[in-house]
């Protein structure tokens, strides 16, 4: 049986097409707190943005998650983790970020962390099983009175 998607890790100048459409759905699922036009280029220098697409021509944007990680390669950041609405619920996401905690272990990331909104309980139970554990709460983290969980996980 043959996939209908393929990841992609994103480069600058390369997918300039592919990460403006992530900035667009963005913009849509996160509002304000979307990585943005004059983020996104960078995260791909300095970080990186794992793509699901359709394994076909069009490549169509299906999920997506950008990281950042410290200096010391000790801990990485999960900033966004979106799914495009006309692929939601099929998994996508959840396949897309064992792809990238795998990529991020190979490369000897020990700690990784993200941040959930307290009352997105389908997140929330997707980062359990797939190995994250509430290490705390955050306050105003993305604007006042928007109390978030801090989740890590740890590489056994």
């Amino acid at each position: 049986m043959k996939k209908n998607y393929k990841i992609k890790i994103l480069e600058a100048e390369k997918d300039s097409d592919l990460l403006f459409k992530i900035v667009e759905h963005e913009n849509k699922v996160f509002g304000e707190a979307t990585v943005g036009n004059w983020n996104i280029k960078p995260f791909t220098k300095y970080g990186k943005v794992f793509a699901m697409v359709s394994n076909d021509k069009k490549e169509e944007l299906m999920s997506v998650i950008e990281v950042l990680s410290s200096f010391d390669r000790e801990l990485a950041y999960v900033y966004g983790v979106s799914t495009v609405p006309k692929f939601e619920k099929n998994g996508y996401a959840r396949i897309l970020m064992r792809y990238v905690l795998n990529f991020l272990k190979e490369m000897g990331i020990k700690k990784i962390e993200l941040t959930v909104d307290k009352d997105n309980f389908t997140a929330k139970r997707i980062y359990e099983e797939l190995g994250f554990k509430i290490a705390g709460n955050l306050d105003n983290e993305y604007g006042d009175n928007i109390e978030r969980y801090l989740m890590r996980y740890l590489e056994k």
